[in-house]
């Protein structure tokens, strides 16, 4: 597969090879607001057996964009998504009680 990367990049100034494309994969995969089973799923299909792979091999930040996701942090961005809902203690009971009736618990 390198081989073809390597063909396929023989003229452009910029090379590529099939890491590099697995990077750019799982830093698209961390930019999407995806659900837990959709990000193993996501994992699974660039063909690791589980997501701490992904984790730990691709997707890296660079120090720029480290900064600049802190920045939005201490700023109070949400990067698109909805903000978190503040739910009162009530709320958080009746939430339980019909995730508990659901899965046959309550």
């Amino acid at each position: 597969m390198a081989k073809a990367f390597a063909v396929a990049c023989r003229d452009t100034e910029v090379k590529y090879n099939p890491h590099s494309v697995k990077d750019t994969l799982a830093a698209e995969r961390d930019r999407r607001p995806l659900t837990q089973q959709q990000r193993k799923a996501w994992s699974e299909n660039m063909g690791h057996e589980s997501e701490k792979i992904t984790e730990t091999h691709y997707g890296k930040l660079s120090e720029a964009e480290r900064f600049d996701l802190f920045e939005e942090i201490v700023q109070g961005k949400e990067g698109g998504m909805a903000a978190p809902r503040i739910l009162t203690d009530a709320q958080k009971i009746a939430l339980m009680n019909e995730l508990l009736a659901k899965v046959g618990l309550g």
